[in-house]
């Protein structure tokens, strides 16, 4: 590692950088909470996704396991960012050796901010340079990290724009959800109506069948008579 851990206000930068973003478990001792390594997947998942698959990193409480998580992040995702680790850093990682995590971290921070700035500086070379720097302390906020390659502001407009459309979809969701409850009540009630007009109709029927067949059966007793 190339970063002397006696430079405080880099170890500091870490920890701030490290408290905000939201890990699957919660955060309590940091070399510990790295030393399987499963940490550090979720954390290069944010900011180099193309490399990383969650699923190859399952916590584990054994040394031997810890070592094979950090051995498969060393392989496919380290070896990519020219960061390929020693196999005593991975054994002093796995055993939460202190300051070994700090000295990655703080390599790991330099290279995605060198990264993230040379791919916003190809891209907008013609934003003034106060821009750029703006653009490269943001970098390291998770929130921002799907922008690598738009400035912040452009980033945080659009983002009001999605969450303002999400808005309108949400209420037109609701509208229709309400117009669909309405046309339910209504068909039951037709369904309601209909039942008894059906009834009704019946009703008056049955006694008129009734009235001819006594006729019919008075005719047949005078034909007799006769």
């Amino acid at each position: 590692m190339s970063v002397d851990l006696e430079s405080t206000s880099n170890v500091d930068e870490i920890y701030a950088w490290i408290e905000q973003i939201q890990f699957s478990k919660p955060k309590k001792n940091l070399a510990r909470d790295f030393s399987d390594g499963v940490f550090m997947a979720e954390l290069l998942k944010r900011y180099y996704p193309r490399y990383v698959d969650i699923h190859n990193y399952i916590p584990g409480n054994s040394v031997a396991k810890k070592i094979d998580n950090w051995s498969t992040l060393n392989r496919k995702v380290f070896s990519k960012l020219d960061m390929k680790l020693g196999k005593d850093v991975i054994n002093q990682l796995a055993n939460s050796q202190p300051g070994t995590i700090e000295k990655l971290l703080v390599d790991l921070r330099s290279k995605i901010l060198k990264d993230c700035n040379a791919d916003r500086n190809s891209l907008y070379s013609e934003y003034e340079e106060h821009e750029k720097k703006e653009v490269v302390k943001s970098v390291l906020n998770p929130e921002e990290v799907a922008n690598k390659t738009v400035p912040r502001h452009v980033f945080v407009k659009l983002k009001q724009e999605l969450q303002e459309k999400n808005d309108v979809i949400n209420t037109l969701h609701q509208k229709v959800s309400h117009l669909e409850s309405l046309m339910k009540l209504k068909e039951q009630r037709i369904a309601d109506l209909t039942s008894q007009i059906i009834k009704s109709t019946e009703q008056s029927i049955t006694p008129r069948s009734g009235n001819l067949s006594s006729t019919i059966s008075q005719i047949s007793k005078l034909q007799m008579k006769s």
